[in-house]
């Protein structure tokens, strides 16, 4: 992997030429290029579909249809190309992944040549508590989890028709939809939540996984948090994987350092700030990029934040885009 995630201007250095590897084997052996006018900038068109890929129970108990809006390049000829899974905000209760945000990041790396995907999941939270919010949570988790096994079962039984390399699998969401993003990279059991929710309401809810299209893994690649938090940083020692995080040191919602969430709960968790300065004592391979005095989530609202938030993202994870896997030559 190539780690230009503390050092964005050596990024910036390299996306000017090609990043080239050798595949091993007998005789001459291919090249394969990541060229850096894909990935880093626009140069598609894209082509977008509505896609069913689950059902759950919501917190009322009625079944829920959940979609997903699936934006590829257009006119693509790579054989296997890289997936974002993206998670909107709106504090579990509000929200749909068709808002303005969604679609713009969502279009944006399309057209620079991903396959992205703006999921559904289970929204709503009860009158319990702590306990309901952490409910909430954890099935929207299971939604996105859910979404990620969808494209690995079809990549195995109907032939990978999205064309995706399901090793390069990549989950982003904003606020509370970076709160299911990070949970996704770094929760591995319920259990975890276990000094601020009751075991028993933990125990109703089918672990972390759910039930929809198991038994494929929801294993992902990393993780893209704007303006998240999560609840305990030490969650970062289950795994490696690595996170790329904007956010803004005055947000009042989800909060830049450690602070109590507001305004609509007593639990405090750890912002952006507080992650990245956790995970240089991991595995975990961080990049943040801070907006200052912004305000919350102020790519929602500004073109101009919202524009350097895609720039920012999309020259980090061109560094850990693997191209001999996916066929470029």
């Amino acid at each position: 992997m190539r780690n230009y995630l503390r050092y964005p201007l050596l990024l910036l250095l390299v996306s000017t030429l090609f990043i080239c590897c050798k595949n091993a084997g007998n005789g001459a052996a291919p090249s394969y290029v990541c060229p850096a006018n894909r990935f880093i900038t626009e140069q598609f068109t894209y082509v977008t579909s509505t896609v069913l890929y689950g059902q759950a129970i919501d917190y009322t108990g009625k079944t829920q249809s959940l979609q997903m809006d699936l934006n590829q390049p257009a006119a693509d000829t790579l054989a296997h190309r890289p997936l974002i899974i993206y998670c909107h905000g709106g504090g579990f209760t509000t929200g749909t992944r068709n808002g303005a945000f969604a679609n713009k990041f969502c279009q944006a790396f399309a057209k620079r040549g991903y396959v992205t995907a703006s999921i559904d999941y289970r929204l709503g939270i009860g009158n319990n508590g702590d306990n309901d919010v952490i409910s909430a949570q954890i099935r929207a988790v299971q939604d996105a989890k859910a979404a990620v096994r969808f494209f690995k079962q079809t990549a195995i039984e109907q032939g990978n028709p999205y064309r995706i390399d399901t090793a390069q699998i990549y989950i982003a969401g904003e606020s509370s939809g970076a709160i299911v993003a990070l949970q996704m990279g770094y929760l591995n059991t319920t259990a975890e939540f276990a000094e601020t929710a009751d075991a028993l309401i933990l125990s109703n809810l089918n672990g972390i996984e759910g039930t929809t299209t198991l038994p494929y893994s929801s294993k992902i690649a990393g993780v893209i948090s704007l303006s998240g938090a999560m609840l305990d940083v030490n969650w970062l020692n289950n795994g490696s994987m690595p996170v790329i995080m904007v956010h803004s040191t005055n947000d009042a919602v989800m909060p830049y350092k450690s602070a109590i969430a507001g305004p609509y709960t007593e639990t405090r968790v750890y912002g952006s700030f507080s992650i990245d300065s956790a995970a240089a004592g991991t595995k975990v391979a961080s990049a943040l990029h801070t907006f200052y005095n912004a305000g919350n989530a102020p790519y929602l609202n500004s073109s101009k934040y919202a524009d350097t938030t895609i720039k920012y993202v999309a020259q980090q994870l061109f560094g850990l885009i693997d191209c001999q896997r996916l066929g470029h030559r």
